[in-house]
């Protein structure tokens, strides 16, 4: 079972691979400390993106982009799909620039709560998290426009269209007749000169 889902996995396009990557790699940052330090009474804490004052919009992150992996992984362990097809790209790409506005926000508040306290810093968690995000919003992006141009050129290459215009059908391979060039016939012979014979006078 492992083996085939892997199998399926890897059949994916390359931006899909590496779209659900820069999912699962946000949804994974989610679980490493965000900011850490020395707190109030000198106790050393680190908090991922779950706790602090930020909880609540990493636990948002972590749901967004789980929602994202599971429009993939859902179909290819066969259940239903999550998402209708024609509206998988769009989801995933409204799904991904939530994301990585949350993250943004949550990197605004953390990096004032580091200026207020001077021994709390950034850590890397919520810059994993903000990479794998911006990848995967990049990626949503280009396939919702890949879909969108394919939509366009259906529209204008829509096959009814060709009823429209009649054909004259093609006659038989052995009807065709192909004239051949001839030679021009020789010009005529010019008529020979007639002979006068002089009588003599009488």
């Amino acid at each position: 079972m492992p083996k085939t889902f892997l199998r399926k996995v890897a059949s994916l396009e390359l931006e899909e691979q590496i779209l659900n990557a820069g999912a699962a790699v946000a949804l994974v940052g989610v679980f490493f400390p965000w900011v850490g330090g020395e707190w109030l009474g000198g106790e050393t804490v680190a908090y991922p993106g779950f706790r602090f004052y930020t909880s609540f919009l990493g636990i948002a992150v972590f749901f967004l982009e789980l929602f994202v992996l599971l429009i993939t992984i859902i179909p290819l362990t066969g259940g239903p799909a999550l998402v209708r097809r024609h509206n998988r790209n769009a989801a995933r790409l409204l799904a991904t620039s939530q994301a990585t506005i949350l993250i943004l926000a949550s990197l605004s508040v953390l990096t004032k709560t580091t200026l207020e306290f001077a021994r709390m810093e950034l850590r890397f968690g919520i810059y994993v998290s903000l990479i794998g995000s911006l990848v995967a919003l990049l990626y949503s992006f280009l396939r919702y426009q890949d879909q969108k141009r394919r939509e366009v050129q259906d529209l204008f290459q829509h096959p009814e269209e060709a009823l429209l215009i009649p054909s004259r059908p093609l006659p038989p391979q052995s009807s065709v007749q192909i004239a051949i060039p001839t030679e021009p016939p020789p010009p005529p012979e010019a008529p020979q000169p007639e002979e006068h014979r002089t009588h003599p006078r009488l």
